[in-house]
């Protein structure tokens, strides 16, 4: 049943107050732009072809960005670390999960067991999301400047 005009409670208008201080621009949004970033260098960095299984050349919609570590399991220190990331296909990225024992395995060939334990002891590592994103950001951006060239196998 509908309320007539006269029983409504009169309400007071809100009134606009000036900010206080200038907002910062969303963590989802910055996350965004950092990953986009990340998914530049990585491909100038190991070109197309496929980390896990060795397919090539990868393009479009089969060229992924993928992690050593579930992204989901990562904190804000490694999230985006360029480290972890490396370029997968389709199939293994989506359809195998990210193949992480074989990716696990390769870093440890490639790269050697010094580098890949580094990683797993830096995910202890915590720090604020949002101040780290805004220094990688910066960080990343100047990379995409210079060259490019694959990081060194460290060896063991």
């Amino acid at each position: 049943m509908k309320r007539s005009g006269f029983k409504r409670k009169a309400t007071v208008p809100l009134r606009r107050t000036a900010l206080k201080k200038k907002s910062k621009a969303s963590i989802s949004k910055l996350q965004r732009e950092l990953w986009e970033l990340c998914k530049q260098i990585i491909r100038k960095m190991y070109g197309n072809v496929c980390y896990t299984c060795g397919r090539g050349p990868l393009q479009g919609s089969n060229w992924h960005t993928g992690h050593m570590i579930a992204k989901a399991s990562l904190g804000a220190f490694l999230k985006y670390d360029l480290r972890l990331l490396r370029p997968q296909c389709y199939h293994c990225n989506i359809n195998c999960g990210g193949m992480g024992a074989v990716f696990i395995e390769n870093m440890r060939k490639r790269e050697g067991n010094k580098y890949v334990d580094q990683i797993l002891q830096d995910r202890q590592i915590t720090v604020k999301a949002y101040d780290h994103y805004l220094i990688c950001k910066e960080q990343y951006e100047r990379a995409l400047q210079g060259s490019f060239e694959p990081s060194g196998s460290t060896g063991d």
